[in-house]
């Protein structure tokens, strides 16, 4: 039987009905509503029983409709049988439910969805991040907030337990009072909701994604409603305005009143509290506590449970058992897909595709930040590894970093959990493997780069690497690979050496030295060679002096072995210059001789330092003459070459140089332009050369104050960096004169100012030069 059989229906009566309530004829309300006097007679026949959502707007506006009204007539328009007078009549909505600990640290999100909601232009709002970020705290205290403009008008609806999308919508119109008996959800709650103000929290949306079209459909159809949704993926309809929620800001440092400022360790300490422990802060539980923070990323939930061992763990013994703390919980009142991170990321992993999980689990090997190019060489090409990317992106189970290039990070806990998952998919030699690899071969493009005009360019691309490179280190080591090893250790010991890590790159190469020793002649010549290399630059720019004569000597060895001649230079040079600064003049100028004879082999960086270490031994010779002569020649090459490392180290010498003439003018000169390429290019190893001669200069130029606060500068910079001054004039010089200014301060002034000068950054350096006085 069809429809015009069973009667006109509801809609054409009711349009009837109000039609000629209004006293119009089909022709007048056709055109108050914009269509055809024939529409409007099908409508009132039965022949069109479903028109549009727009249609039905119109007709309402032109009947003059009230609510009630409107909400009859869409019902009638969409055929539904929900009981909308029941709806409209519904007991008043169940207070909203109190968060159960205050929002800390997310104030700037909060205003600003609130800001959003109530502009008018945005009706669909969607929190968006990781689980355990705090999305649902914080979307309660915005609903909380807006309340009073939707009064007894705010539903809050739990979606984690309904198992699929078609029963999100019956689930709204069952919490919201109504009851759904047949057609589709969304024309019941379309006909129900009418025009009136509403907001609709829908919580936990990741799992129902696909009933975005339906809300979408339901925003058209309902022009009062607001939707606030928390989601771990965004719904991508036109409608919504996603607002992220990243991790709490952790202390950047362990300063005492850094820490307490950290809206994460606010949040340790006020769970702490409420779970019966006391945490407090001090010198000697600041660093603890920041370290906790730090490990769990800031992630809010994670800090929860951990901080519920408070009660009875020291904030010491509680980082000592961080992953036991996090993966049990303690509290009762959390749903249980929350009671621990683990449970946490199980449902974020249960929503991702195959390939998404594989992934996952591979990045797993990528601590910290990673390239695009490094997720696609460790996700291997037997799934879609971009695909997949976005996904774990779309599902805040990565982060994109921000900057130029496309890089990417998973918070700790996250890929902690995917290491796990790594572990008993039994493919983590695989994916470690592949790492490596990937960072072996970038190491090797660096090699030439760390010595010519694109050092900086290559000091950043190695920095933002830095884990990295240090977990393939250990890679190649534990696996036998120890030629790989030394290859990457002469490849990169420069950025080592001039990126404030020389004692971490020490200890590492170190070890792929112990294996080689250990397992016998597992190194040729030519890795060999380059491994000593390493280590002796490594010595030199830490300070070893003892150590580096030795390992400079093995690279000489094992370069003649080899036939290496720009690694034979360099090694000479290394030689040469442990011998001066050890006060070996008789071995430094026979090794030194060698090296600039054979400087025409090498390459143009070889040949340049060869000149250096030249005006090293003769200026510790005494032949202050002789040094500024080669000094210049060796400011050609470096100008030539390009290497801002090779530049600022001779503009150093010359400063020395200068000084020793008495010519302080030249001499600034010279470290003023050292400070900037320090400062420019991020070259500490330069710097600490740098800082003592300014504050020698200071001193000489009747500045006593501000020379406390450079050689404090040099003190707290080479500090930092496990870095020393080695060559023995610049070390004479400053130790006579930081006694000098001292006597002159006296004990208050100088600590005064020492303290200042511990503070100053690389660069403020240049700033500071330049208030040095051109004349005493």
């Amino acid at each position: 039987m069809d429809d015009t059989a069973a009667g006109p229906g509801e809609l054409a009566v009711r349009l009837r009905r109000w039609r000629l309530a209004a006293a119009l004829s089909q022709e007048e309300l056709a055109a108050r509503a914009g269509l055809t006097a024939k529409a409007i007679g099908a409508l009132e026949r039965g022949e069109r029983r479903r028109p549009y959502p727009h249609t039905v707007r119109a007709l309402a506006d032109s009947l003059g409709l009230d609510e009630d009204d409107r909400a009859a007539l869409a019902a009638a328009a969409a055929g539904s049988t929900v009981d909308t007078l029941r709806l409209a009549q519904a007991p008043d909505p169940q207070p909203l439910p109190v968060p159960p600990a205050p929002l800390v640290g997310r104030q700037q999100e909060h205003d600003r969805a609130v800001a959003e909601l109530r502009s008018g232009r945005v009706r669909l709002l969607t929190l968006t991040g990781p689980g355990g970020v705090g999305k649902t705290r914080l979307a309660l205290e915005v609903a909380r907030t807006m309340a009073g403009a939707f009064p007894r008008a705010v539903t809050v609806v739990e979606l984690a337990p309904v198992p699929e999308w078609p029963l999100v919508l019956p689930t709204v119109a069952r919490v919201m009072g109504g009851q759904h008996r047949a057609g589709p959800a969304v024309d019941s709650l379309a006909a129900a909701l009418g025009a009136r103000r509403h907001l609709l929290v829908l919580d936990n949306l990741e799992h129902v994604l696909d009933v975005a079209g339906n809300l979408a459909d339901l925003l058209t159809r309902c022009p009062g409603l607001h939707v606030l949704a928390t989601s771990r993926a965004a719904l991508r309809v036109r409608a919504e305005h996603a607002v992220p929620l990243d991790p709490l800001p952790v202390p950047t440092d362990d300063d005492v009143a850094a820490v307490a400022a950290s809206p994460a360790v606010q949040v340790f300490l006020d769970r702490a509290a409420a779970a019966g422990g006391t945490v407090v802060l001090d010198p000697g539980t600041a660093a603890d506590v920041a370290a906790i923070c730090r490990r769990l990323d800031g992630l809010p939930l994670a800090l929860e449970l951990a901080a519920a061992h408070a009660r009875f763990l020291t904030p010491s013994a509680l980082l000592g058992h961080l992953d036991q703390a996090v993966g049990s919980s303690r509290s009762r009142d959390l749903p249980a897909r929350q009671r621990t991170v683990r449970a946490t990321l199980d449902w974020s992993h249960g929503l991702l595709t195959h390939d998404e999980q594989v992934l996952l689990r591979r990045l797993s090997v990528l601590p910290g930040s990673f390239s695009l190019p490094a997720a696609v060489a460790v996700g291997g090409d037997d799934i879609d590894v971009l695909t997949s990317l976005s996904g774990l992106v779309e599902q805040s189970l990565l982060a994109p970093e921000p900057g130029p290039e496309s890089r990417y990070r998973a918070l700790e806990p996250v890929r902690q959990y995917a290491a796990a998952r790594l572990a008993e998919s039994g493919e983590d030699a695989l994916a470690a493997d592949r790492a490596a690899g990937f960072f072996a071969e970038l190491a090797a493009g660096a090699q030439a780069g760390l010595l010519g005009p694109e050092q900086a360019v290559w000091l950043d691309r190695l920095a933002a690497e830095h884990g990295h490179l240090g977990a393939t280190l250990a890679r190649l080591a534990d696996t036998g690979r120890l030629g790989e090893a030394a290859r990457l250790g002469a490849a990169t010991w420069l950025y080592w050496a001039l990126r404030s890590n020389a004692s971490e790159g020490l200890a590492r190469l170190e070890r792929v030295a112990a294996a080689a020793q250990t397992d016998g002649p597992a190194l040729d010549d030519a890795g060999r060679a380059g491994l000593h290399v390493a280590l002796a630059g490594l010595r030199y720019a830490s300070g070893d002096l003892a150590g580096m004569g030795p390992d400079a000597a093995e690279a000489v060895q094992a370069a003649r072995l080899a036939g290496l001649d720009d690694v034979l230079v360099g090694a000479l040079v290394l030689e040469g210059s442990a011998a001066v600064f050890t006060g070996d003049l008789a071995r430094a100028r026979g090794t030194v001789a060698e090296a600039l004879e054979r400087a025409g082999t090498a390459s143009a960086w070889g040949a340049a330092h060869a000149v250096i270490a030249d005006a090293q031994l003769r200026m510790s010779t005494g032949d202050v003459a002789g040094a500024a002569a080669r000094l210049d020649e060796a400011e050609r090459a470096a100008r030539e070459l390009g290497s801002p490392f090779t530049l600022a180290t001779v503009l150093n010498m010359q400063g020395t140089v200068a000084q020793a003439g008495g010519d302080d003018s030249a001499a600034l000169d010279r470290l003023v332009e050292a400070a900037d390429l320090a400062a420019e290019v991020g070259t500490t190893w330069t710097l600490v050369y740098t800082l003592p001669q300014l504050a020698v200069l200071a001193a000489r130029r009747g500045q006593p104050a501000l020379a406390a606060q450079l050689f404090a500068a040099g003190s707290a910079t080479a500090e930092a960096a496990s870095l020393a001054v080695a060559f023995p004039p610049d070390l004479e010089s400053a130790q006579r004169w930081l006694q000098a200014v001292q006597a002159e301060l006296g004990a208050e002034a100088f600590a005064q100012a020492w303290d200042a000068g511990r503070r100053v950054r690389p660069a403020d350096v240049p700033g500071l030069a330049r208030s040095i006085t051109a004349s005493p």
